[in-house]
């Protein structure tokens, strides 16, 4: 039996979620404003799609904050 990353499961699980419920991520106007100022201030922070994608469901209130921790 193989083992993954924690992360790789996750990504595995969400995408596997994503594809089911045929949802996309939406690139809001506030994304690009954030992605712009991280770049303005010279942060290298890149948000994968997972991360946005579970952004995304956090917003939509389809997972709780509690439920993204754990």
């Amino acid at each position: 039996m193989k083992t993954i990353e924690p992360t790789q499961a996750v990504a595995t699980i969400f995408s596997r979620y994503q594809r089911q419920r045929n949802s996309q991520v939406p690139v809001t106007a506030t994304d690009v404003y954030a992605d712009t100022l991280a770049r303005v201030w010279g942060d290298d922070v890149d948000i994968d799609p997972v991360e946005r994608g579970l952004i995304h469901q956090k917003r939509q209130k389809v997972i709780s904050g509690r439920r993204l921790v754990i």
